[in-house]
């Protein structure tokens, strides 16, 4: 079985066309799909996603270049989300080349076990 384990179902790209996505996954024998978190404050629109297609899979966290508006998210707060059964991993978390302050940085790798992306890092 492939697996997609990274991908971006809530992007307003895929919303007019989300069932014809899964299906076109499907008929390319993609037997599962994980959807990656980029803002814990839009994170029940996965869950809405990911409760609608029993095939499909999410994340609970935070993309390094967003981190900045959600400081306010804990730990706890990411463990909470992450009991839901449909949610297999924390993040998105990783590095990138861009500038960004050591305290986003380490908010976002403090919640343990993530879903570790490396972009522009050269």
């Amino acid at each position: 079985m492939l697996v997609d384990s990274h991908c971006h179902l809530d992007f307003p790209d895929f919303a007019d066309e989300l069932d014809a996505v899964i299906a076109r996954a499907r008929a390319a024998d993609i037997g599962r799909i994980v959807t990656i978190s980029t803002r814990v404050a839009k994170h029940a629109q996965l869950i809405d996603i990911v409760e609608r297609f029993p095939d499909v899979f999410c994340s609970v966290g935070t993309h390094p270049h967003n981190a900045h508006e959600e400081l306010d998210v804990t730990a706890a707060d990411l463990v909470a989300r992450a009991r839901h059964p449909k949610v297999v991993a924390l993040g998105e978390a990783g590095h990138s080349s861009s500038p960004r302050p050591r305290v986003v940085v380490a908010h976002n790798f403090a919640a343990g076990p993530i879903c570790l992306g490396s972009w522009d890092a050269g």
